[in-house]
C-alpha cells in the first residue's frame, strides 16, 4: 500500500513538473515573439514624425522594457 502511494505521488509530481516546464518554455517563446514584433513596430514608428506615431512609440517602448527583462532573465537562466 505504501509503495503504491509513493509511486503515485512520484508520478504525479513528475508529470506536473514536466507540464510546468513545457508551459514556461511556451511562455518564453511567446514573449520572445512579442518582443521582436514590438521592436520592429517601434523602429517603423520612429521613422514617422506624426504626433500619434511618436505617442505610440513611447507606449511600445514602455511595454517592451518588462519583456526585455524577462527575455534576458530566461537567457541568463539557460546559461547557468
Amino acid at each position: 500500500m505504501l509503495t503504491t502511494t509513493t509511486t503515485t505521488t512520484t508520478t504525479t509530481t513528475t508529470t506536473t513538473t514536466a507540464v510546468a516546464i513545457g508551459q514556461m518554455e511556451a511562455l518564453g517563446a511567446i514573449a520572445a515573439v512579442i518582443l521582436i514584433v514590438l521592436v520592429i513596430v517601434k523602429g517603423l514608428l520612429s521613422a514617422s514624425e506624426n504626433g500619434k506615431a511618436l505617442f505610440l512609440r513611447k507606449i511600445i517602448g514602455v511595454a517592451s522594457y518588462p519583456l526585455l527583462f524577462a527575455f534576458f532573465t530566461v537567457i541568463l537562466a539557460e546559461m547557468l
